[in-house]
Parts: C-alpha cells; structure tokens; sequence
C-alpha cells in the first residue's frame, strides 16, 4: 500500500477571524508548508510540526490543533469553518477532504503550541490556547 503525501500550510500562534458569512481566515506573521502523510497519528504530526518550527519534544509543550474545513464553494469562493484536531479520526476526515472532495482548496492548519509549565494546570492552558484567538463561532 503506497501512502500519500498532503502540503499543509501550518499557522503558528495566530488569530482566527470569523466573519458573519461563516467565513474564517487564519492570520499569523510565521507560517511553513509542513508535509503530512496519511500514515501519521495526530502526535506524529503535533512532532512534526514542532520539528518545523525548530522546537523540542512533544512532551515540552502543549500542542492545539485546528484545520480549515470548506463548508460550501459559491462562485470560487470558499466558505470555510474551523474545526479542532483532537484525535486520529480527525486526521484522516482532513486526508478525505484534501485528496477525495475539494481537491482543489488546500488544507490550512493552526498550531497553538505553548510551553508546559510545570506548575500550569492543564485547564490553565486550555483557557490560555481559548484566548489567543477570537472564538466567535455560530454554530447554528
């Protein structure tokens, strides 16, 4: 069985801005093509994505994970709503997505990483990952 391969532009530490259209954007001053394969669990890819960005290992920071979804295509536009990464399902929905429905939007990721603190709580960290960014989904 051959594996593919899948471009992700990686995000890091940035802002996610929702519009009322259901349409988000994804801003951060550094950004990288990290390379997936579709053979990577979610902590293969969290360490290759610190790799990227000239980081240790996994277990030194706290790694979040969020992707772009097109939720619709109108006119060439893509509407896109933002979607967490929490387990290997979620990896191969985005492999599905990439190579089998929208072959022609790339896939787009944000990675809050910030270190762990051994004294931080891991509720303390999640409420630091939840405001770095705007988080203003409707969810109708």
């Amino acid at each position: 069985m051959t594996s593919t391969t899948l471009p992700v532009l990686v995000h890091f530490n940035g802002t996610i801005f929702t519009e009322e259209n259901y349409f988000e954007m994804y801003i951060s001053s550094q950004t990288a093509w990290v390379t997936i394969v579709d053979t990577m669990n979610i902590v293969e890819v969290k360490q290759a994505i610190l790799n990227h960005f000239n980081m240790s290992a996994l277990n030194q920071y706290q790694v979040q994970l969020r992707y772009r979804l097109p939720i619709y295509i109108c006119g060439g536009t893509a509407h896109y709503r933002s979607c967490i990464i929490s387990a290997d399902d979620d990896m191969e929905a985005i492999f599905f997505m990439a190579i089998e429905k929208v072959v022609q939007v790339h896939v787009e990721m944000m990675a809050f990483i910030t270190p762990i603190q051994p004294n931080t709580t891991p509720n303390e960290v999640y409420y630091d990952l939840m405001n770095n960014f705007n988080f203003s989904l409707n969810l109708d």
